[in-house]
Formats: C-alpha cells, structure tokens, sequence
C-alpha cells in the first residue's frame, strides 16, 4: 500500500501519512520564521565546525538522526522519527497482522521456550506447546541467542518454511518439524464466556485496538447473547491503545446514534473535530461494566471515557493511564522510507475532559536513553514504570502503555537484567495531581466526573498485590516451569485434569528448592564454601574448623527458608498454578478465562450485576428525578 495513502493510528493517535507543504509565512509568522532561520544558523555553526575540526571523520547520517531524535525527544515521548524498517513495524502494528509461526516465546535453560502457541496457526497446527524448547533454527543452534535474534529468525515471508528442533520434557528425543509461515492476525478479543450464568465476559486486556477489534467485539457479543447472556463486562485493561476509527466503532456498539464518543483538538482550539455515534447501537439494552486500571491507555481510555460521559456504563478498577494525546504521521518521502510522528492534538471526553495527564509529559532536557529493538526510551522513565510493577505482567502492561510498545517488545526488554528491579519499588506511587488540578465535569445525565487525566472509575477497586514471594515466582517463571515438568511426567497429556488439588500443591513445595528462583536467590559464597571444606579435609584442619564451617553452611542455608511460602500466599499461588495449567492443557483463552474467579474487580463487577438497584443507583447518581 503506498504510503501516500495510508491512513492509520499508533496508539490511538490520528494517524495521516502526508506529503510535506510548501511553507508560507503570513505577516502573524514573520517573528516565528525569523527564529527558526535563527536556530538554524546556530545549527550550522556548530555543524560545521565539527565536520571541519573534529579529530576524526563523523557520520554525518547518524549525526543527523541524533540531532533529530534530540529534537523530539525535548517534545514528548511521542513523537518519533521512522526509518524503513520502524515504517514496517508501523504498519504491523496497526494492522495487527505478522508473517511468522504463531508464538509466544521466552528463555528457559538458555534456550527459546514456547510460551503459548495462539489457537489456529502454524505452531499450534503443528502441535507444539507451552513449555517447548526450540533447541535449533535451521540446523543452528539457539543456545544463548537473545529474544530478538530468535523473533527475527522464526519470523519470515508468508508460504516461507522455516525448520526447527523441538525438545520436550518427558520425550526423549528432540525432532525436527518444518512449518509453513502465515500472516498471523492477532486478535483483539482475547476470550470470551460467561464468568456467572448471564454475565458475559468480553476480555481485551493486553491486546490492542486493530483494523478489525469492533467486529471481533460484536461477534463475542453476539454469541454470548445466542447463549443467553443478560449483562456484559468489557475489560480493557492493561490495553495499551490502537486505531481511533476502532475505538469510535467499539463504543458505537452501544451508544445511541448522534452521540459524542471523543473530540479532537488541535493547538488552535477552534480547530477540533467531534466524533460521533454513526448508527443504533446492536446492543443499547445490555447492562455494561467496563474494567479499567492503570495499563488502560489511549483507545481504551476513548472508549472508557465515551461510555462513562453517556451514561451508558460503570466503571470499575482503578485510574486509567492518561495517554490522550494525537501523533499525525508525516510522510518524508523526499528522504526514501522515512516518516515522522508528531504530537499534533489532544483527546477529550464527551464531556470536554482532557484524557491526557500531564504530568507524564517529559520535561524538557536530554535523557539517558535505552535501546529497546527500534526504539530509545528514556531510561528513567522506563525504570520507573518497572520499579512501580508488582510483577512481570503489571511491568508489561505498563510499558505497552507508556511506550506504545507491542507485548513481545515489552517481554524483550524485561529479558534483560532490567527485570531483577520489579516489584522492589511495589509501594512507590506516581505522583498525585494536586487538588487544584481536579476539575469538575458533568457527564450527560449530570453525574459529577473529574478531570485530572486519564479516566476515573465509578467504583474503584484495586486488585490484591501478591506476596513478595509470589512476586519472584512470577518474576523467575517458576509456575510456568513447574507446570511444564508436572504435566511432562503424564504419558498421556489428554488424561491430565486442569484442577490445583493437595497432590500438584506438594508437588511444588518440593518442586521449588530445584527451581529457578531458588537458583536465583543462592545466596553468594556456595562454591567458595565448597572449596574451603574440600581445602580442610586436604590440609587436615581440625575439628574447629569444620565446625565453623558448618555453622556458615546452617546460616547460608537459612536464607533459603523464604521458599516455604507463608499461608497468606496460597490463594495467589493456586490461581497461578490454575493458570499455567490451563494454558499448558486447553490454551491461551482457558488460561485467561480460569483466573476470572480471583479476580477482585470481575468479582466486584459480579456484585453490582447481582444487585441491579445499586447498578441503576450508581449510574444515576447525582441525577435529579
């Protein structure tokens, strides 16, 4: 598709590839202009002394692109210059489509691991599973090879074949399988059922808003209401955004026709465009909760925020992200494949709320950036986002938002050593807006709503944060590795029942001191203690020693009682052991579906369904009869 006509949006940004316009100063600009033409002698100045005095041959191409990523960087975090390849990564993103295999994948034992294959594709065709190592690409070997590397080898050109090595736990001989690349479309609808008889789940979480979300949604919809559903719960959290014209059709689902969803404005106000229901909602009579928390960014926050302003549904969880600014791509093409994205407006709710909060703008002044694939993020920011995150999961989520960033890319960066500092911040809170920040809104009905950034819930309810123990479990994949050696001992996997019994909980218990977490955590000085001994016995030290010796190996051992979890800890451990093990047994969708019923804000969300007049209550609240 020629990049004159596409027309796209990246992280719920209007998206526009445009020619660039001749310029024409009106006498309002003439000061204006006469700056830049300032600027850019200073530029030069300084240019030109380093190309003529500088101790060395520079790279004028990537002194160029500095000056450029400089530039932006001082802007905001999201305006950003394309090469040809970020132009490609754009288009998959906001397309949702890839040519590759199907997987997610990780590191176990220095080698790719299958996550979870997605339903419907080449891996899962093909038969692989959670817990699969990829032990070889094309006949090379993948010990130690890091995320990007393995991506980049598995992915390829549609009808392409690539052949791997699989090794599984309880086979005792790796094989090779050749599989046949496809366009993969990754779905926007994660899972979808019913959680209570009557009561429809509709899950987006971690997933983003593509060319074809508002079908995906009214499909899910429609057949949990062939099933007989009388309520609904949509969950956008942890969704970090997409396409616009998806975020109007999803919230033109159940909306009025002519009712506002989001208004675009531009740095001159009386430029803004008004978006609005375009035809009678399919399903104007349903009973909706929408859940939020602080990974719901951009699109979700439009869709969020178009339900709340119109009285059409409760929100529950926690304070949405605060992603409501617009990024217009410009197309260079006088450069070949290039593009840039700039911040050009901001986003606001029916009710005239700015989504976007500003204090995570970033202040001007260089940052120390960290290369993540085709993007630098600014290092203390994106430390911050992680240090904050009780887990991996959180930590994805959250860099999904902040950055705009696919689930894979966020999962690359917390493959780095970067992921040692989750959760050591857990009790950190971003910096609250002042009481003066906190505007006043009415939504349609007359409902009192707040305007600080982001998108308030109507009942907030923050999800239980796991022991520090179930922390590190996550952190170190530990449940994820037990289920794999559990279900690996079963000859027949089918026979293997997805239920957390006494059995599969001793199971772990003995599991944990041989786990990755215990290897982890080893504390410093075991091989040095090992050599002492051996050094001892050699030399004929006397007893006094061994003694001491051996009091240190009691102390040292000591630092390992952590992994007798506390009694607290069992009910996070049992949903996460249930997850696991549906994943590994009936897929993603189960996966996502089995955790539902520790969920405190699906649970809250169950309350107020089974209580209708506090639902009408809280919808109508503030509203005179």
């Amino acid at each position: 598709m020629p990049l004159s006509r596409f027309i796209a949006s990246f992280g719920c940004a209007v998206i526009t590839l445009i020619a660039p316009l001749p310029v024409q100063a009106s006498n309002a600009d003439k000061d204006l202009y006469g700056d830049i033409n300032d600027s850019w002698e200073r530029f030069g100045a300084v240019y030109g002394r380093v190309v003529e005095h500088y101790y060395q041959d520079v790279d004028h191409e990537q002194i160029m692109r500095s000056a450029i990523d400089g530039l932006l960087r001082d802007l905001d975090p999201y305006s950003q210059f394309f090469g040809a390849e970020g132009l490609r990564q754009l288009l998959q993103d906001t397309s949702g489509k890839f040519a590759g295999l199907g997987i997610t994948v990780g590191l176990k034992d220095h080698y790719p691991v299958i996550i979870a294959p997605i339903e419907n594709t080449p891996a899962s065709r093909a038969g692989l599973l959670p817990g699969d190592l990829i032990v070889g690409i094309e006949g090379r070997d993948t010990f130690d090879l890091g995320l990007e590397q393995i991506v980049n080898r598995l992915r390829g050109e549609p009808e392409s074949t690539v052949h791997i090595t699989i090794s599984r736990r309880g086979v005792e001989n790796d094989w090779d399988v050749a599989i046949t690349r496809e366009l993969i479309t990754i779905r926007s609808v994660a899972a979808s059922g019913q959680v209570s008889p009557g009561v429809g789940y509709v899950s987006m979480r971690q997933t983003r808003f593509s060319e074809e979300t508002s079908e995906e949604v009214a499909q899910a919809i429609r057949q949990l209401r062939e099933d007989g559903i009388h309520s609904l719960i949509l969950d956008l959290r942890g969704n970090p955004g997409g396409l616009l014209s998806q975020a109007t059709e999803v919230a033109d689902l159940f909306l009025e026709k002519g009712a506002p969803i989001v208004s675009v404005r531009e740095r001159d106000h009386d430029r803004a465009e008004l978006k609005i229901s375009q035809r009678s909602p399919l399903f104007g009579d349903l009973p909706l909760i929408v859940l939020i928390d602080g990974g719901s960014a951009s699109a979700a926050e439009i869709v969020a925020g178009a339900l709340q302003d119109n009285d059409r549904a409760l929100l529950v969880g926690t304070r949405s992200f605060g992603k409501g600014s617009v990024q217009t791509i410009f197309d260079l093409r006088d450069l070949g494949q290039a593009a840039l994205k700039l911040t050009t407006a901001l986003y606001y709710t029916p009710s005239g709320r700015s989504i976007h909060r500003q204090s995570l703008t970033v202040p001007p002044g260089a940052l120390l950036q960290v290369p993540a694939g085709d993007y630098d993020l600014p290092a203390g920011l994106l430390l911050g986002l992680i240090l904050r995150s009780p887990d991996s999961e959180t930590a994805v989520e959250r860099l999904q938002a902040r950055f705009e960033l696919e689930e894979d890319e966020a999962r690359l960066i917390l493959s780095t050593p970067l992921d040692a500092f989750i959760g050591e911040a857990a009790d950190r809170q971003l910096t609250a807006e002042s009481s003066t920040d906190t505007v006043i809104y009415r939504t349609r009905r007359g409902r009192t709503v707040f305007g600080h950034g982001g998108i308030d819930p109507d009942v907030t309810v923050t999800d239980s944060t796991p022991p520090m123990i179930v922390q590190q479990m996550h952190r170190q994949r530990v449940f994820f590795d037990f289920v794999v050696d559990y279900v690996g001992r079963d000859a027949d996997r089918e026979t293997a029942t997805a239920a957390v019994d006494a059995q599969m909980l001793e199971a772990f218990r003995r599991f944990l001191p041989q786990s990755q977490l215990a290897h982890a955590r080893q504390p410093d000085g075991y091989d040095e203690l090992e050599q002492l001994r051996r050094l001892a016995q050699d030399a004929g030290w006397n007893g006094s020693v061994v003694q001491a010796l051996d009091s240190l190996q009691v102390a040292m051992d000591r630092r390992r009682e952590y992994l007798n979890f506390p009694e607290a800890a069992l009910p996070f451990i049992r949903e996460a052991l249930l997850r696991e093990l549906d994943l590994r047994l009936h897929g993603r969708e189960a996966s996502l579906l089995s955790g539902l019923q520790y969920d405190h804000q699906v649970q809250e969300a169950l309350q107020l369904f089974e209580n209708p007049a506090r639902y009408q209550e809280l919808l109508l609240a503030g509203v005179d009869d």
